[in-house]
């Protein structure tokens, strides 16, 4: 009797246990759709068994099968190397967008960039140069070279843009984060709340283990599950979420981007943990590439500004270097320091003494056939010459003459030929030089504009100053009411000088050279003060300037000095000096004139720009196969969860057949033992009857 019951109560237990079972295929099924839903199993074990007594000793009879849990059928290494390899998929897929914007911005394929626009601004000056007093060649080099600083002006606008447009869309995700991080708390709570019985949690597990793969989409995390369930997310050493409690992520306030340094015109911001108000930098995924394509904008904007300041500075230098259409000049002395022009006169002397001193007819005199300086008189002793009794400076005697008359010895002096209209002389006799007084082709009008580096920053800036403002000539770094600009300020400095839009101004474009080369350029290639001094109509070859300034496109720094060919003079704009006035070298270090022309070189602006744009094609390329390339390994990794944690339908429907079929078969033990058992309650003992 006891075996009958006992194998009625085996078969209820495989009625509920494949009953559990197709409940749980059912809901594999209805959930095959669902995103993040992994397939979950019956664990089934066998009861304890019962001992029973035969005609030989006791026997062990199985009672039958229970169901100790509905597990996930889900691969914690397969989560784990998701996690790990999702976020750098994000980072690269959101940095390709920012490259894709970027080529846009610098596109030329229609001849509308930047590229194109230096090209045209460097041909108006080649066709001027064969044609230099034409009114219109003249005017399509200020219409081309206005065309330069619009384009850069536009890029640059479309570049804050797209820096604007980046924080707009950091602003919403970090909202996203926020909020995904509230869900993950929230289940944390419902996931311990149900477990505490001993069951497992596994719908609500699957949406918080989704919520956690949304969460690395933003940021590299790591996760741990505590021993009630809970889990903990860590991101850049930083604890997001521990059990019950959580960080709160949220935006900075503004700061002008002026503040960090180098002004690109927009609002900078940083995130933060609100708790702590510490700065979070998250060490990858769509926060990460965030933030690097703001900095990688930045850089193109700061390619702008270098292109900018080139323009204000060497190009400048290059173009005040020659004689405009009228002839203006003025006077400045051997320091280029500005003389009054009322104070010079061409009363030049005819003379030079043997030590290189200019001399007025009444201060030589003749003895013999040779002239002396009588106001250089010298000591002898012994045959040898002093420049006084103190016998402290000996003077060579090549450079000495008796003079019979008073028997003396003095300076040799010699008789010169200067033309009368090279030569000046200022108010104190010193000689003066007679240079163009050529504008600014850029920016305003009487300024000069110098590169200046900063090394705490490591950036470029210009140094924008009224030569009229020096503290002193004897200290000309030493300026006041200067201005130093970087980033957006130097590209909205690069307009083209507003005395060009005079009447006729175009007069004001310097295209002549003002200066002999074969005569002018000192043996370092600096530039010599010996201008010649022609009127435009006594010149010829008068648009050599022009030429010159069209090298400047193409030609290096390094050509200019290492084939010893004056192609256009070396400015002292081309090369980065420090806010003190001290050379930088290439690795930021301070030099010396000497040491920088034999060791720096650089790029014309037409290279600079080139290889800015190769640059830009080649990080765009670079990230788009690193993104096609975590493309597949994710693919690889989904696959691996997939195999595991993935509803098949075939395999459920061959598990519903089966657990159907035990169902059924359960069943009709159950109702055959129901059978005998009524046999032998009912009909026991009532034989004869």
């Amino acid at each position: 009797m006891r075996a009958t019951f006992s194998g009625l109560n085996t078969m209820v237990r495989g009625i509920m246990a494949n009953q559990l079972s197709l409940d749980t295929t059912g809901h594999n099924i209805t959930n095959a759709g669902t995103e993040g839903y992994t397939r979950q199993t019956v664990t089934l074990a066998t009861t304890y068994s019962e001992v029973r007594p035969a005609l030989f000793g006791d026997v062990m009879v199985g009672t039958g099968v229970d169901a100790q849990a509905v597990e996930r059928a889900r691969n914690i290494y397969a989560d784990i190397q998701y996690r790990n390899e999702n976020p750098t998929q994000k980072y690269y897929e959101t940095m390709a967008v920012n490259y894709d914007k970027l080529e846009t911005i610098f596109d030329d394929s229609k001849n509308l960039g930047i590229e194109s626009a230096l090209n045209k601004f460097y041909q108006t000056w080649v066709d001027l140069s064969t044609n230099a007093s034409n009114s219109s060649a003249r005017t399509q080099v200020i219409e081309q070279g206005r065309n330069v600083s619009e384009i850069l002006q536009t890029a640059t606008s479309e570049l804050q843009d797209q820096i604007r447009s980046e924080y707009e869309d950091l602003k919403t995700e970090i909202k996203q984060v926020d909020d995904i991080l509230e869900e993950i708390l929230l289940f944390n709570k419902q996931v311990v709340a149900q477990e505490v019985t001993g069951a497992t949690a596994n719908d609500l597990r699957d949406r918080r283990d989704l919520l956690v793969d949304k969460l690395s989409d933003y940021m590299n995390i790591s996760v741990s599950e505590n021993e009630f369930g809970a889990y903990q997310i860590n991101s850049g050493g930083i604890t997001l979420i521990s059990g019950m409690t959580r960080a709160h992520l949220e935006m900075s306030d503004g700061l002008s981007s002026s503040f960090f340094g180098v002004d690109y015109g927009v609002t900078d911001y940083n995130i933060k943990i609100k708790e702590s108000n510490l700065v979070f930098l998250p060490q990858n995924g769509i926060l990460k590439a965030r933030l690097d394509s703001i900095t990688e904008d930045k850089s193109y904007i700061d390619k702008m500004a270098d292109i900018a300041s080139f323009m204000l500075t060497a190009f400048n230098d290059q173009h005040k270097q020659g004689w405009d259409i009228d002839g203006h000049y003025k006077f400045v002395d051997e320091d280029g320091n500005t003389v009054d022009a009322s104070t010079v006169t061409d009363d030049i002397p005819e003379y030079l003494d043997a030590d290189g001193n200019y001399l007025t007819a009444s201060d030589v005199e003749k003895s013999g056939t040779e002239y002396f300086n009588k106001n250089a008189q010298l000591y002898e002793d012994s045959g040898i010459y002093y420049r006084d009794d103190t016998m402290a400076e000996v003077v060579d005697a090549d450079k000495v003459v008796y003079n019979a008359a008073d028997d003396r010895f003095y300076i040799k002096a010699t008789a010169t030929d200067f033309p009368a209209d090279t030569k000046y002389l200022d108010s104190s006799g010193n000689v003066v030089t007679k240079v163009p007084d050529t504008i600014n082709f850029y920016g305003q009008d009487g300024m000069v504009y110098e590169y200046r580096y900063d090394a705490d920053f490591k950036k470029n800036y210009l140094y924008k100053y009224d030569p009229a403002d020096t503290v002193s000539s004897t200290n000309p770094n030493n300026k006041v009411n200067g201005e130093m600009l970087s980033g957006v300020q130097i590209i909205a400095a690069l307009e083209v000088n507003a005395r060009f839009a005079e009447n006729r101004g175009d007069r004001y474009i310097a295209a002549a050279t003002s200066y002999d080369v074969s005569e002018t350029q000192n043996d370092d290639m600096s530039i010599s003060r010996e201008y010649i001094n022609k009127a435009w109509g006594q010149r010829t070859g008068d648009g050599t300037n022009a030429v010159y300034l069209s090298e400047l496109f193409n030609i290096s720094q390094e050509t200019i000095i290492s084939d010893g060919k004056p192609n256009a003079l070396v400015s002292k704009n081309l090369i980065l000096r420090d806010l003190d006035g001290n050379i930088i070298d290439e690795k930021g270090n301070i030099t010396t004139d000497s040491v920088y022309a034999t060791t720096t070189a650089s790029l014309s602006i037409n290279s600079f720009y080139q290889k800015s744009m190769s640059t830009l094609g080649i990080d765009a390329y670079s990230t788009d196969v690193n993104y096609e390339g975590m493309q597949a390994i994710m693919t690889q990794v989904e696959n691996w969860r997939d195999s595991m944690g993935g509803v098949d339908w075939n395999e459920e429907l061959t598990n519903m057949i089966k657990f159907q079929k035990g169902f059924a078969s359960c069943s009709r033990c159950l109702n055959a033992m129901d059978e005998c058992l009524d046999r032998l309650v009912n009909s026991t003992g009532v034989v004869g009857r």
